[in-house]
């Protein structure tokens, strides 16, 4: 898995932000709710992104940690969220390496991130950053299983994902499911779909899985493959993009 740096292409940045995901109210409802999130926490966004779930958090009133390894998407969160929200924090930092103190986080959130990381090495490093008690998010979107054309989409990010084979699969279910051992944890399973035009579906894919980036080996073959998927299934343009977005949550034993 890629650890140290996203490595996405130059302006991949741009898609982030112009295809981002509008996380529905419930997702968040659900983290102040039920796993103890709330104004006075504070929350590491580790891969924050360009800052889509950072703001999400901010709105809320809690302080937020931005953790995010990639110059171009960090410098984009900083450029939106600094003078709007003084309780954000941008940092330059890996899931696996935070450089956060001991027991200094509340929280620990991961939105369409967790696949990008070190499964092993970056819960060593949350037990260590977490305060007693305190709780990992971990939120995954998913093409849906219940429509051919979203079908056809996961065959196409398993096939074309970079060192994650299962990215897009149902397969993560066991390694998200695994992060957690025997501390358990709980899930929220929503579910949602969007109408896309072609540039807004490549755009999407690419901005939310790890895929192949201009200039990258197997680009051209993933962006003719995603030309010939909507081209069959467009209609008037748009093609109807079904999707499933879950949460799992639990609680990690702090180191000693």
């Amino acid at each position: 898995m890629l650890t140290e740096s996203r490595n996405r292409s130059p302006g991949m940045a741009e898609n982030y932000f112009k295809y981002k995901l509008d996380y529905p109210r419930k997702l968040i409802d659900f983290l102040y709710n039920e796993c103890d999130f709330s104004w006075e926490s504070v929350i590491a966004d580790i891969g924050s992104g360009t800052g889509t779930f950072t703001r999400l958090l901010l709105e809320r009133g809690s302080r937020v940690v931005a953790i995010e390894p990639d110059r171009e998407l960090r410098e984009t969160t900083e450029r939106i969220l600094e003078d709007e929200f003084p309780r954000f924090f941008s940092l330059e930092a890996t899931a696996e390496n935070t450089t956060l103190s001991d027991r200094s986080i509340h929280h620990i959130v991961c939105a369409q991130s967790f696949h990008f990381f070190d499964a092993k090495r970056c819960r060593k490093e949350f037990r260590r950053i977490l305060r007693p008690g305190g709780s990992v998010a971990l939120i995954v979107m998913i093409p849906s299983c219940h429509d051919e054309f979203s079908s056809e989409c996961e065959a196409l990010i398993r096939r074309h994902s970079k060192n994650v084979p299962d990215t897009g699969g149902r397969g993560l279910d066991s390694i998200y499911s695994g992060f957690f051992q025997e501390t358990g944890y709980s899930t929220l399973s929503l579910s949602g779909q969007l109408s896309l035009d072609f540039d807004s579906f490549s755009g999407r894919l690419l901005s939310s899985f790890n895929l192949p980036g201009s200039f990258e080996v197997g680009h051209e073959d993933l962006m003719e493959e995603m030309d010939l998927l909507f081209e069959l299934y467009q209609q008037s343009g748009r093609v109807t993009y079904m999707y499933d977005l879950k949460v799992y949550a639990g609680k990690l034993d702090t180191a000693d």
